[in-house]
């Protein structure tokens, strides 16, 4: 049998796809009818027991809000391209921290977006031998010092990124740069000042029979750093998405917010940072949805924020108006359409409440007095018809 929880989780999916956009207004509430009608008669099959239409149903109802998904989740990545191409040019540019946050805004649209996770995680090393400080003077620039100490404009990017700069283009006279020699790369000396830094070197050949031993902990210790690098990308990554899902709570787009940083918990579960703005993001979406008068996705919400708080007497609170004011809307819905005589809407209605508590105001005797009624409408019908 379908679990309450998850028809919750479907109908919240149909209406937020229709809410973001995955169609023009006529599709969508196209979309949004045919799911809600695939959702009636599912529930109306379960109720009679015939669970395999039951599924069926729901499972046609469910592939609607997939459609829909899939036009968000292409225009997502089409607008996660357009500004990793951003981040790009400004990268180029040597403007990184604008780069950086053009990468993540891609993140967050595409959180698997490959070439944003490598520029955003990768740590590229490079071995200095040595650097000349060079002080800027009037109308001078970074390519002008890569032109000078490289033999190539395009090499600025390594005196920015040595002297941790996020605007290679902000640079004033008088200003100190490292310009770094390094290994393997020509390096013409210039003007300034040559310093190096000291290393110890070891001389394998003097070690005599220790040669052997050496080598072998040179190479574990090289895989040792190994692995302490690839620990920290991840780490790097996990951070990212901390970062992404806290700057979309302050801005108030909670779901969002809930999707980076279920990402963090999946890698670290007692994260508590993570674990706190997840409880908040529920929270503030509950007492928003509350207020819309949108009853069953609050509850949802506030349910979902005693994973993380179960002592939240706020949130049992909520939950218990949530389904008492919920239960009493449609029920009264349902007395309104019966007084009406129309039977159907008025099943539909105290359906909906029965979903929630089967023994709401005697709900149950009410939808079953209201089906031998039609039972009973429909006899009379065909008795009629007979002697006609």
């Amino acid at each position: 049998m379908i679990k309450r929880s998850e028809l919750s989780i479907l109908i919240y999916i149909i209406l937020v796809a229709s809410i973001v956009g995955c169609a023009p207004l006529a599709r969508r509430i196209s979309d949004e009818r045919v799911a809600k009608a695939y959702l009636q008669r599912g529930r109306e099959h379960e109720h009679e027991g015939d669970l395999v239409e039951a599924l069926r149903q729901y499972k046609l109802a469910m592939t609607v809000a997939v459609d829909c998904r899939n036009r968000v989740d292409t225009k997502l990545r089409s607008l996660a391209q357009k500004h990793y191409k951003a981040g790009l040019k400004f990268h180029n540019d040597g403007k990184y921290a604008l780069a950086h946050q053009q990468f993540l805004i891609a993140l967050r649209l595409w959180p698997d977006y490959p070439e944003a996770v490598e520029r955003l995680t990768s740590r590229k090393r490079i071995k200095i031998k040595s650097y000349i400080v060079h002080t800027i003077e009037q109308g001078e620039n970074l390519s002008q010092l890569a032109e000078t100490y490289y033999g190539d404009s395009g090499k600025f990017h390594i005196i920015a990124k040595c002297n941790n700069l996020t605007d290679a283009a902000r640079v004033h006279a008088g200003q100190e740069i490292k310009v770094p020699e390094i290994e393997g790369m020509e390096f013409l000396v210039g003007k300034g000042t040559l310093k190096t830094e000291a290393r110890e070197t070891v001389d394998s050949e003097s070690q005599g029979r220790e040669g052997h031993a050496l080598k072998e902990q040179e190479h574990e210790e090289t895989l040792e750093a190994e692995h302490k690098e690839e620990e920290k990308q991840s780490a790097d990554q996990v951070a990212i998405y901390r970062e992404n899902g806290v700057d979309l709570f302050r801005k108030g787009e909670y779901q969002e917010a809930i999707v980076e940083l279920d990402k963090v918990l999946s890698v670290y579960p007692e994260d508590s940072m993570a674990l706190e703005y997840s409880f908040q993001s529920y929270f503030q979406e509950g007492v928003a949805l509350f207020e819309k008068k949108d009853y069953l996705a609050a509850k949802d919400r506030f349910e979902s924020c005693l994973l993380y708080k179960s002592d939240c007497d706020k949130c049992h609170m909520y939950i218990e108006r949530s389904e008492n004011l919920y239960n009493e809307i449609h029920y009264q819905k349902g007395v309104e359409y019966f007084a009406r005589e129309q039977l159907v809407e008025a099943i539909e209605e105290w359906e909906l409440v029965r979903v929630i508590d089967a023994n709401y105001k005697e709900v149950d005797h009410l939808i079953n007095k209201a089906k031998k009624i039609i039972k009973k409408v429909e006899e009379l019908k065909k008795s009629q018809q007979e002697r006609e």
